[in-house]
């Protein structure tokens, strides 16, 4: 009787008018059409999504959005790469100027006074007579060879470290001292900001620019085989190759380079390729 019963359980689907309310139509089915019909329909819905998803316009904009997610990533990189490439060439220039400068490679500015009499004895040549342009050659000779033999003299009786006069970069008080034990080449020096640098003596900038451990710091060549170097400044007044004279500010205190904790002067003295004390020759009080 159940068998026979399920066999028997129908469904009737009556369409009305809304007007007369007579029948119109009718649908009779059993409840797994309903299931099969549903099932249908979901699959015609998934195949037309994947459809939909499979057209090339579709995948072009996906892939454009990973394209600019990548390209995204590229560039960060590309400016890291730029940045470490920048203190590489940085840091590569200021070792091969310390290098050239400990291995006696500098090559000094000529003396002005040499240039001036080489100068006026071409004035001169073009105004005398023969016998007057030797006599202005033998004695431009002599005084050639007295500005050599002044330099030899110079360079073989160099003053020692003690006797040299040394211009105090800026006063204040000393943060950290001279420790080559802890490879602190130097002495830091603690001012107020916007102090100016000064050169201890007079020479010739070998370096001014910026590295990634000391920022922005400035080389000077002195006579008598004596460098000093001015770490961490805020900014540079001068540039490589000139000139400048004891007293004269070479920079501004700062806080540039990864070594810097904070606002000083770090001033390192080097004597025949040695570092040096900077304290036992300078006052910074």
């Amino acid at each position: 009787m159940e068998e026979k019963k399920k066999k028997e359980d129908l469904y009737r689907l009556v369409v009305f008018s809304e007007r007369t309310f007579e029948e119109v139509r009718s649908f009779q089915f059993r409840n797994w059409y309903i299931w099969a019909a549903l099932s249908l329909i979901s699959f015609m819905i998934i195949a037309i999504v994947l459809g939909i998803l499979s057209l090339k316009p579709i995948k072009a904009l996906m892939s454009e959005g990973d394209a600019y997610v990548d390209s995204a990533e590229l560039l960060a990189l590309r400016e890291k790469i730029t940045t470490l490439e920048k203190a590489a060439s940085a840091q590569q220039l200021y070792i091969n100027n310390l290098r050239q400068v400990l291995s006696g490679e500098v090559i000094m500015e000529a003396d002005s006074l040499e240039n001036k009499v080489l100068e006026d004895s071409v004035v001169s040549v073009a105004k005398v007579s023969e016998d007057e342009v030797l006599r202005q050659m033998v004695n431009l000779d002599e005084q050639l060879s007295s500005i050599v033999r002044d330099g030899q003299e110079a360079l073989s009786s160099p003053k020692a470290l003690e006797q040299i006069f040394l211009i105090p970069p800026l006063t204040g008080s000393i943060s950290m001292g001279f420790n080559p034990q802890k490879n602190h080449l130097g002495c830091d020096i603690n001012a107020p900001p916007n102090t100016p640098i000064k050169a201890v003596m007079s020479g010739n900038i070998i370096y001014a620019g910026w590295t990634l451990e000391t920022g922005n710091t400035v080389g000077i060549q002195h006579d008598n085989n004596l460098i000093s170097f001015y770490k961490h400044n805020s900014a540079l007044l001068k540039k490589t190759g000139s000139f400048v004279r004891a007293g004269e500010a070479v920079a501004i205190i700062g806080n540039t380079g990864t070594l810097s904790s904070g606002p000083h002067l770090h001033f390192e003295l080097w004597s025949n390729g040695k570092p040096v004390n900077p304290v036992n020759y300078i006052n910074f009080q």
